[in-house]
This record gives C-alpha cells, sequence and structure tokens, in this order.
C-alpha cells in the first residue's frame, strides 16, 4: 500500500513514515520545508515542497497532521483524496491502525517527560536485546533519529494528548508521568484535559505505571481503579538509587517509571539499572550544543511554566557560581495567555542571573493581538527580565554577556534554530 504524509516535516510524523517505510509501506510525504533533521533519511525522490493533488498518484492512504483538517481545511491534497474517496488518517490514527497492530505497545504519557521515558524505555528494551520498534518526538542521539526500527514484538511510542491524539492507541502498558494544564489551544479547562488522561488511560489493555505522587495522576487513577479492572502500579514510591548521566531530581522520577516498565516485562534488575544509568538524554533537553565566543551555549524543549522553573533550577545547580542567561521564546499565544501568571511568577523566581523574552513563537495560531511578549516582560516587574526582538538578540549576546557565561535558549519553536545558527 502507498501512503502520503500531509506534514511530514513534523517530529511525530517523520518517525512514523520512516517507521512505515521499513514494515513494508511505499512512502512519500510533503512539506512546506520537507527537508529537515527528521527527514534526513528519506530519499529526495520521496519528498515534495509545497501542497499539490498530484503528489496522491498511485495513494491509498493520505496520513495528515491533526491540525491541517481545522487550519486548512481547502488543502488541495485534502480535497483531492475526499473526492477520490482515498482513506484519511491523522498519522496517529494510522499508527494505530497499521503499524502497532499485532504489536505489544508500550506508551508513555504526561504534560512532562514523556519524550525522555519513551527514550529511556526504547533504549532498555534495545539493551535487553529485544530489539523494539520507538517512536517519538525527539532525537535520541545514540540512534541519530527520532524512531527506531526493530523486529520484535514490542512497539514504545510517545501518546500526545493534544487533539486527543492518543486515543488512536491501545496499549498493552501505559506510563503517565504527570497531569499539569497544557494546550488552552484544544482544552477549554484543566478538567477537560484531565478527563482526556483518563479516556486515554481507560484504553489500556494491561498496566497503567503512574506517578501516584502527582496530584493530576492520583486523581484519575482513583477514578479508574473503581471504573476500571486495569492494574495501576506506583513508580514514585520505588526506592532506587541511580547515578545518571542526564541530571535533575525529574529524571531520577523518569528512570523510575523505565524501571518499573522493565520489572513488568521480566528484566534482569541490574541489567535495567546500568541501561538507564548510561542513558544519554534526548534531543533539545538540556543539551550543550557548543561554544560561541566562549559562552557555553544549551538548548532545551521546554515551554511550560513548570519546565522552565525545574530546568533552570537544574541549571543553577550544576553551574552554582557561573552568569546563566535564559533566553526563552514563549511557544503559542493561547499558551501564553493562558498561563500568563504562571509564567510571570515563575520568571520572578527563577534562579537565573539575567531573563531575555523573544517574541512568541506562533506554531498553528494567528496574532489577535491579544497577548504578547513584551508585556510579558513587563508583567514580571524585575531589572532582569527583558523582552528583546529576533533581530536585536545576536547584538545583545555581543555587547552584554562575556566570556564563561551559560546561555541557555527554551523554547518548542524555532529557538533551537537560532542557538545552533549561532554555535556554527
Amino acid at each position: 500500500m502507498k501512503v502520503h504524509f500531509l506534514g511530514i516535516g513534523g517530529s511525530g510524523a517523520s518517525a512514523v513514515a520512516s517507521i512505515a517505510e521499513a514494515q513494508g509501506f511505499e512512502v512519500t510525504g510533503c512539506d512546506l520545508e520537507p527537508k529537515n533533521e527528521f527527514t534526513a533519511e528519506f530519499k529526495d525522490s520521496r519528498l515534495f515542497k509545497g501542497h499539490d493533488p498530484d503528489h496522491l498518484e498511485g495513494v491509498n492512504i493520505l496520513a495528515i497532521t491533526p491540525a491541517v483538517t481545522s487550519l486548512d481545511p481547502d488543502n488541495p491534497e485534502l480535497v483531492e483524496a475526499k473526492k477520490k474517496g482515498i482513506e484519511i488518517l491523522t498519522w496517529q490514527e494510522f499508527m494505530g491502525k497499521y503499524l502497532e497492530k499485532d504489536k505489544f505497545v508500550i506508551a508513555v504519557c504526561g504534560t512532562h517527560g514523556k519524550s525522555t521515558v519513551t527514550g529511556m524505555i526504547g533504549q532498555l528494551l534495545e539493551d535487553a536485546g529485544l530489539d523494539p520498534t520507538v517512536e517519538l518526538g525527539a532525537i535520541i542521539p545514540k540512534w541519530g533519529r527520532n524512531y527506531r526500527i526493530g523486529k520484535g514484538k514490542y512497539f514504545v511510542t510517545e501518546a500526545d494528548e493534544f487533539n486527543d491524539n492518543y486515543l488512536a492507541s491501545h496499549p498493552d502498558i501505559t506510563v503517565v508521568t504527570n497531569i499539569e494544564m497544557d494546550h488552552p489551544e484544544y482544552f477549554k479547562d484543566f478538567e477537560s484535559y484531565k478527563d482526556s488522561f483518563k479516556k486515554f488511560l481507560m484504553q489500556t489493555k494491561g498496566t497503567i505505571v503512574g506517578n501516584i505522587s502527582d496530584p493530576g495522576v492520583a486523581e484519575d487513577l482513583k477514578v479508574l481503579m473503581k471504573e476500571s479492572p486495569v492494574t495501576c502500579l506506583d513508580y514514585s514510591k520505588n526506592d532506587i538509587r541511580f547515578a545518571l548521566k542526564i541530571p535533575g531530581q525529574f529524571n531520577e522520577q523518569n528512570a523510575k517509571a523505565a524501571f518499573q516498565v522493565g520489572l513488568l516485562l521480566g528484566l534482569d534488575p541490574t541489567l535495567i539499572k546500568q541501561s538507564l544509568n548510561n542513558f544519554n538524554g534526548v534531543g533539545r533537553r538540556f543539551e550543550k550544543l557548543g561554544n560561541y565566543k566562549g559562552r557555553e551555549v544549551y538548548s532545551d524543549f521546554g515551554h511550560h511554566p513548570t519546565e522552565i522553573k525545574t530546568t533552570m533550577e537544574v541549571a543553577r545547580k550544576k553551574f552554582p557560581l557561573k552568569h546563566i542567561w535564559l533566553i526563552y521564546q514563549p511557544h503559542m499565544f493561547s499558551r501564553t495567555k493562558a498561563l500568563f501568571k504562571e509564567f510571570v511568577k515563575v520568571f520572578e523566581n527563577l534562579p537565573v542571573n539575567q531573563i531575555l523574552i523573544m517574541d512568541i513563537y506562533p506554531s498553528r495560531e494567528i496574532d489577535t493581538g491579544q497577548v504578547s511578549s513584551k508585556e510579558l516582560a513587563e508583567a514580571v516587574k524585575k531589572s532582569n527580565v527583558d523582552y528583546v526582538s529576533n533581530e536585536d538578540l545576536k547584538i545583545i549576546l555581543d555587547s552584554e554577556t562575556h566570556p564563561g557565561d551559560i546561555l541557555f535558549f527554551m523554547g518548542a519553536g524555532d529557538i533551537d534554530k537560532i542557538a545552533r545558527d549561532l554555535v556554527s
């Protein structure tokens, strides 16, 4: 069968496209900019720039990014596929229906930490000789890509709550790390956000591995245990001492989750611990990119107030005497507006020397003028917090930072590219 990915440049869609090709599907894909770090493995002849109905020649399935139906309903390929009667699925639905079929599925969900836990479990199963297939939204340095092709029965996936995308999966084991309000562009309030997680957890066929110390998780699992016969295990109670290569107490918790999954699968505890201690992290998670004129440059995907707080606390612990600059790019107008007070509170108390807030990265949204980065910086009311335009950033870094300083670029938009360009 031939499947065409509309939006193949995304981290999740590209991983699923690669796995599909390995499983025998003929794969093509298109995007506004189809060639990037996630699609490097594909032949140029398989990638098309822009959108054109001609891309659908001989196609049986059109796999789309979820935002297309709401933000671009008149997309020419989508319209043409409907006319031709081609099966239209989100790439998550395609993965659930075709790629996870007959596999033992381990899904990792939660507001924070899911990429890291997915990577940890994937490497653990690899080290145990179980040859898993893995799909996640970040690059694993060891693999050099955001997926792993395996011939074993295990399929490990990062389960994304946005748009209820994860409801396409029916896992044998589900890991839930934490539940905290996010994606206000889709969920109207925290109750609807938690209800979505509850629906997904209800689809688990075997065991839920949860962080019961997290209030949101505990609340959902208490309800779940009354309504479903599924087994729930609390990994937060595991008393294990790791010697992890990646910093932060939150990564200790992530490792406990992966450790519990390993035990469930009957793996040797010594092997599990050794694998987790050797885990080098995932791309854009406290990732050192290099140096810029004597300044150490780091990149991190964090874009939620809690992620900013915990990551910068770890940065201060790692660099107690260094001058730390946080260059933060807010992600999406809806998130910035909905969590405005939380952002202000976090920025007021961050253990860093200077904070530069860049323009909001719109992602799939349009600027309606309801919120801006300048407003956010001014609301913090601290002398070490400033708004900086994208154009002025390099000027300020050159004139006000010094050799030996730590430059921490944070956000889920194109700020990572800005940091990498600076280093290169």
